[in-house]
């Protein structure tokens, strides 16, 4: 296994990088492979996806599959850990050559990058506090504060239901994090009345803070919000798509994707928060 070298997160620099340049259509495989490193963007809030354990570097199930790329390629890998939002950016301009990030794939997604075959999936869940019993479907965020992280498909779920949905005109709220667990100890301090993100991460911050419930978020109807997981690269780039989906089927086919999620879902388990 090739050494993983992290890069420093320094947001306010990189965020001025990104303000300066656009339209990188990013390196091939063989491009990477002369420059010896694959760099993957990632955003390490998302258990068991991308953490942060002993150190600063993140790890997780999302960074093993990036590991195992860089592995078959012949390169190290590095990491950029950035806020979720600023993700597609870095592929846009060059920054990165992948984004791994527990990251669904949406039709809208697919207008600003280009993702690999799906790795594995999710549905969305709710998190409210222990003895809350208000709250059982996604109509019931009506009238409510409901934290999400900027960005991902909690957020599109909950501002789509708010602005012409099933949560329009009901008085309830989207309250945008740039950093889940600052949403979550919202939650636990009163501030929001409920959290909704995807099911491992809502499922790792129930097992390592006290006094918190999660479950499915579904409409009244039993409708679900089953979503899929991919690779994104920046959309000028089809041959590093290609190698990309070469490398991670047969990890799907065999399993060892949905085995390093479980590991990492026990690890992750395991940290205080």
């Amino acid at each position: 296994m090739k050494r993983i070298i992290t890069a420093a997160l320094v947001l306010a620099m990189l965020t001025a990088l990104l303000a300066g340049c656009g339209g990188s259509k990013g390196k091939t495989v063989e491009d990477i492979k002369k420059a010896g490193k694959l760099v993957m963007g990632t955003d390490a809030a998302w258990a068991p996806f991308e953490y942060i354990a002993d150190s600063d570097t993140p790890v997780g199930s999302d960074i093993d599959l990036a590991q195992a790329i860089a592995d078959q390629w012949g390169v190290e890998l590095e990491i950029i850990n950035a806020a979720f939002d600023t993700l597609p950016q870095y592929l846009d301009n060059g920054t990165v050559d992948i984004v791994i990030a527990a990251m669904t794939i949406t039709e809208e997604r697919k207008e600003q990058m280009a993702f690999s075959d799906p790795y594995t999936v999710s549905v969305q869940y709710i998190i409210v506090k222990e003895e809350d019993s208000s709250v059982q479907t996604i109509e019931d965020l009506a009238g409510k504060k409901t934290a999400v992280h900027l960005g991902t498909t909690g957020d599109i779920l909950v501002s789509d239901e708010i602005s012409g949905g099933c949560l329009k005109d009901t008085g309830a709220q989207v309250v945008q994090y740039k950093n889940l667990t600052e949403g979550c100890l919202a939650l636990q301090n009163g501030s929001v009345d409920a959290v909704v993100l995807d099911i491992l991460p809502a499922q790792n911050f129930c097992a390592v803070n006290q006094g918190l419930k999660c479950f499915e978020a579904v409409y009244r109807d039993g409708s679900s919000t089953k979503e899929e997981y991919g690779i994104a690269v920046n959309k000028a780039n089809p041959e590093l798509l290609t190698a990309i989906n070469e490398v991670i089927k047969p990890l799907v086919e065999d399993g060892s994707i949905e085995a390093s999620i479980q590991k990492h879902k026990e690890l992750a388990s395991l940290l205080e928060q």
